[in-house]
């Protein structure tokens, strides 16, 4: 009965990774199909949008001599019935500098017109598109604008309607560029500029990797250390190096079209891959394939079994909300929102080992076999705290590194980044190497002595349904 109820929880697991990893995949193809990705060169269309102030474009590092260009299509304005002409140069657009955000927030506080206020550089508003009208003409359908950038910076670009009362659509079409030294559109960011090599560098790195590893693997092969997990750690390696290798061509193509919708569906799919492969190991090791299984309790399993698939959709969302960009209404609150869903599912992996080590303190006697037990759970423990400090890092540090440095230094949130997650890679190889007397595989002989269940002792067989089956040949005391 214990046995059946192991498996059941395990495949209960695994059906909800393979349901979560579908709707991953769901999304981020609808993604794909909507939009290209990672571009230079968008497009949005406001429809019937009441908000006083709408972000444009996120923060592009120009530098002197960028260019902006802006088409407008089909501009219209409602009003409420009986209401007076509108004052068409209370709507418009104006680009400000990212460090300028809070003086923004003040101002539309105060209740001014950010049109008006001296820090933003006014582009153009609806009244500047009549100089353009033609004989018999009512409105424009089009409009178009270029800027070159005389002092270089980190600029957003922004609509506002100064008008209360009063709705807008459009659609526009916006140009952010660099040019190179011969003259020639660049358009990636200042700061981005690097991107492409410090990404190329890490595949490289990476391949190196997962050739070091797939070797000890191939060496160690019949022997008693190697084990399942270690091909999957090597999946996961491989399509580590796809990921990279795909962000560095999106963002070469990026620089020199302004866009990378080819690169973009490759590298989702890849991405996705790789994230699924990291929660299933983690989830494996949680639900009883490998090492945390003897030391948690029902209550931990389950919460694992909801935390993992909850934290892979939490990143593919907040993917996909990137995707949308920030002219949609809604974009930050449901941005907000997931990465708070990511951070607490960081949160909840620790939960069920601090569970566990309660437990074994509060009943925890001066007998051979708990003493052991605890200085196991103790050694399982660091490899977590590994796993969240990781988790933290790529996503807390980095986010503050990529906000606080200068623009120019964009770049180094992604190479620290890259190098967390080597890094992390290469520890947890080296922590998990297929070597008997590794003191994490020497666990097994003492629970073996015990006999305590091991999940490492799992076989695994095809099921019917293409999912997967383990068979555990040992006993639960």
């Amino acid at each position: 009965g214990t046995e059946a109820s192991h498996n059941d929880a395990l495949s209960r697991a695994m059906r909800s990774l393979s349901s979560s990893k579908m709707m991953a995949m769901a999304m981020v193809a609808m993604s794909v199909a909507a939009r290209g990705a990672n571009a230079r060169i968008t497009h949005y269309d406001v429809v019937r949008d009441d908000r006083s102030l709408i972000l444009l474009r996120e923060p592009f590092g120009f530098a002197p001599g960028g260019l902006v260009e802006i088409t407008l299509k089909e501009p219209r304005i409602y009003l409420p019935e009986h209401a007076a002409p509108p004052d068409k140069t209370k709507f418009g657009f104006f680009l400000t500098g990212a460090r300028d955000e809070g003086a923004l927030d003040a101002a539309l506080a105060d209740g001014a017109c950010v049109l008006d206020v001296d820090f933003v550089q006014q582009t153009f508003t609806f009244a500047d598109m009549d100089a353009q009208l033609k004989a018999g003409e009512r409105e424009v359908s089009t409009y178009e604008f270029t800027q070159d950038i005389t002092n270089g910076g980190d600029y957003m670009l922004f609509f506002a309607n100064c008008e209360p009362h009063t709705v807008v659509s459009f659609g526009i079409t916006t140009t952010f560029a660099n040019k190179d030294s011969s003259g020639r559109l660049d358009y990636l960011g200042r700061g981005e500029k690097s991107l492409p090599s410090v990404y190329y560098l890490f595949f490289l790195l990476d391949v190196c990797a997962a050739a070091a590893w797939a070797y000890t693997l191939g060496k160690a092969q019949g022997r008693r250390g190697v084990r399942k997990i270690h091909w999957l750690m090597l999946a996961l390696v491989t399509f580590k190096s796809l990921s990279v290798l795909t962000q560095a061509g999106r963002y070469h193509l990026t620089r020199i079209s302004g866009s990378s919708a080819g690169w973009t569906a490759a590298f989702y799919v890849f991405t996705v891959c790789r994230s699924m492969l990291l929660f299933v190991v983690i989830a494996l090791v949680g639900m009883g394939w490998s090492f945390l299984k003897p030391f948690l309790h029902q209550r931990e399993k389950n919460l694992l079994m909801a935390v993992i698939p909850l934290q892979v959709l939490a990143n593919i969302a907040t993917l996909v909300i990137d995707e949308e960009g920030p002219a949609d209404e809604g974009f930050f609150a449901w941005q907000s929102m997931f990465i708070m869903i990511d951070i607490m599912c960081c949160c909840a992996v620790l939960v069920p080992i601090v569970w566990s080590i309660k437990h074994l303190r509060d009943s925890s006697d001066a007998s051979e076999k708990q003493a052991r037990n605890l200085h196991k759970l103790e050694l399982f423990r660091h490899f977590y705290v590994m796993t969240v400090a990781y988790i933290y890092f790529t996503r807390i540090v980095v986010y503050l590194l990529k906000s606080t440095v200068e623009y120019e230094l964009r770049w180094t949130a992604a190479f620290f980044s890259e190098l967390a997650t080597l890094a992390y890679y290469v520890a947890t190889g080296y922590l998990f190497r297929p070597e008997e007397e590794n003191m994490y595989f020497q666990l097994k002989k003492d629970e073996d002595e015990d006999g305590v269940e091991m999940s490492d002792r799992a076989m695994w067989l095809p099921s019917g349904a293409g999912g997967l089956i383990a068979e555990t040949n040992t006993t639960n005391v």
